[in-house]
């Protein structure tokens, strides 16, 4: 018995030897997060921006800075009901099973089976054979190709959590520009509609002046021509808000038919974003998180593939037990059993694992990119949206003054039309820089709410702010 467990040693010994020298790799190496060089700060990081110290520390979430009570309802709607959220979390669950099974590998498997026989031979004889059997195998772990799977395994689903953060964001984000441009439309709605009550009345006090031969024909088709064009301009931004209505159904995951958002008042009013260093947006913003984690997973993949040279031993003991009568199965049956090790390994496969090795690195190559791109690109957004609030400031100073000198403008113009000086088309034009200087007031009002919004989820949604 001694002598036969020595040789099986030594046999298995140098089989796992004769294989393990083609390998150059026992051990996978340990995956370190890579160092991305970020600056100080951000460059136009002074602009509209408020100190640490008046940062909120209660928990809250991005939406909340704008106290909209609806926009919130909407967003909380979303995360319960949106499709798209339901199929990332369905990924995170398919992920943290897929870990599970990577985990079971560190354990021993059992098996357990049974037969029953009966046999007759041409002189009417018979017999009869029960029997089970109990079989243990375990795979040792001898080079951490389980613990790099698992690892590999427990990244992707860290990479799962962080993409649902992004759709959820993504989401979130669509949600919120659809609710500003309904509301945007609704501000140019009431804008429009008041102008063509003035327009319709100036419509009817020029008709009388006509009739009464005081003014000429061409003033009157002049501001028929511009009440019509009122008109049609209501028509695209009704048409225009029921779109944005049919997205933000969608959205929040209810049937275009079911959904509708009331018309309410709304000012426009953008909250000041918390001041941080380029570097916290590595920790924070879930797509940057998700290509980091998404990098982890392809090392150990490479990992793998450099050890696969390294033979599988394993070691399995099996017990059974046979009887003629069933019922003495277990009682006193006759019992036999076995204990061994088996090595198994690739010695020669002409070059497919070298050019596997080959392969996972290339992958490991493009992770790595992708992962510093995500970074720059985060950045950039961010620079992005710093520059444009900045901007957006200032041009709606300049656009309130044009506002203030075209309403001036429409007033004189009247005047002047009503004194005999001028002709209506100068009143016609003159209405029509005041309507444009009022409806591009209200743009630039959304799109500076929207920039704002955008800036935090460039800065990865996680914002507590005192604004």
């Amino acid at each position: 018995m001694k002598k036969t467990v020595f040789t099986l040693s030594i046999s298995v010994a140098g089989a796992m030897s004769l294989m393990a020298c083609q390998s150059t790799t026992f051990k996978p190496a340990s995956y370190q997060q890579p160092e991305i060089q970020s600056p100080a700060q951000y460059k136009y990081a002074g602009i509209a921006w408020i100190e640490t110290s008046q940062i909120s520390t209660e928990p809250q979430q991005w939406w909340e800075i704008y106290h909209d009570p609806i926009l919130s309802t909407l967003i909380q709607q979303l995360d319960q009901d949106n499709l798209s959220i339901q199929q990332a979390q369905a990924k995170y669950r398919q992920a943290i099973a897929l870990l599970d099974q990577q985990r079971a590998n560190y354990a021993p498997s059992l098996n357990m089976g049974g037969s029953a026989h009966h046999n007759e031979t041409k002189n009417l004889t018979t017999s009869r054979q029960f029997s089970a059997n109990l079989t243990a195998s375990w795979i040792p772990d001898l080079w951490g190709r389980v613990a790099k799977a698992v690892d590999g395994q427990q990244a992707n689903v860290q990479a799962s959590v962080a993409d649902l953060a992004a759709i959820k964001l993504s989401q979130q984000l669509m949600a919120a520009e659809a609710y500003w441009s309904i509301r945007l439309f609704d501000a140019k709605l009431d804008v429009l509609q008041q102008t063509q009550h003035s327009y319709q009345r100036s419509v009817g006090i020029l008709q009388q002046q006509y009739q009464a031969g005081m003014i000429a024909r061409a003033d009157v088709i002049q501001a028929e021509t511009q009440l019509k064009q009122v008109a049609v301009q209501l028509l695209e931004l009704q048409r225009s808000r029921d779109l944005q209505e049919n997205i933000l159904a969608l959205l929040v995951g209810q049937n275009v038919a079911d959904f509708n958002l009331n018309k309410s008042p709304y000012q426009f009013s953008t909250p000041q974003i918390p001041t941080q260093i380029p570097s916290r947006l590595l920790a924070q913003r879930p797509d940057v998180i998700r290509r980091e984690r998404e990098l982890a997973t392809t090392h150990a993949q490479l990992g793998l593939a450099q050890t696969a040279w390294l033979p599988d031993l394993t070691i399995s003991v099996e017990s059974s037990v046979n009887s003629p009568v069933f019922h003495t199965l277990l009682q006193s049956p006759n019992t036999a059993w076995s204990v061994g090790a088996k090595v198994l390994g690739t010695v020669f496969d002409g070059g497919k694992r070298r050019a596997d090795i080959q392969q996972a690195q290339a992958n490991y190559d493009e992770k790595l990119a992708a992962y510093k791109h995500s970074v720059l690109t985060g950045w950039k957004e961010v620079e992005d949206g710093l520059l444009q609030a900045s901007l957006f400031q200032k041009q709606m100073i300049e656009q309130q003054q044009l506002l203030k000198l075209s309403t001036e403008n429409e007033r004189v113009a009247t005047q002047r039309y009503q004194a005999g000086l001028v002709s209506y088309l100068e009143v016609a034009t003159a209405q029509n820089l005041r309507l444009a200087a009022e409806e591009r007031l209200l743009e630039l009002q959304q799109l500076h709410l929207k920039n704002s919004a955008q800036l935090v989820a460039a800065l990865g949604g996680g914002m507590n702010s005192s604004s």
